[in-house]
């Protein structure tokens, strides 16, 4: 006739899903997918992320910044432009770097 619907038998709280591993620290955490991080190793890991980007950002604008620096000529129109481009870079290198690494850290 009509369907019964029974409580869960879990005690844990249910976010949308069932209780799966960590793939870092290995501890039950309700709510992730198979595969995925807790919450704190999610911070940990965007955190390493970041310092690799930002490392990558810096290596690879600094000898654009000097290239820029003395390629383009010392009007100032040319080196607010050559600054806008330099700042841009760092900028799109970042994000980037930082969407690699976290790709590759998980």
């Amino acid at each position: 006739m009509g369907a019964v619907l029974l409580r869960p038998s879990s005690p844990a709280p249910s976010f949308g899903g069932s209780s799966h591993l960590c793939a870092k620290c290995e501890q039950m955490t309700p709510g992730i997918p198979v595969g995925g991080l807790c919450a704190s190793c999610w911070s940990v890991v965007r955190r390493k992320a970041a310092r690799i980007a930002r490392w990558v950002a810096i290596g690879t604008t600094l000898p654009l910044a000097v290239y820029v620096t003395f390629a383009l000529p010392r009007e100032p129109t040319s080196r607010l432009l050559g600054l806008v481009a330099v700042l841009i870079w760092y900028v799109l290198t970042f994000l980037i770097s930082r969407r690699v690494a976290l790709v590759w850290l998980q």
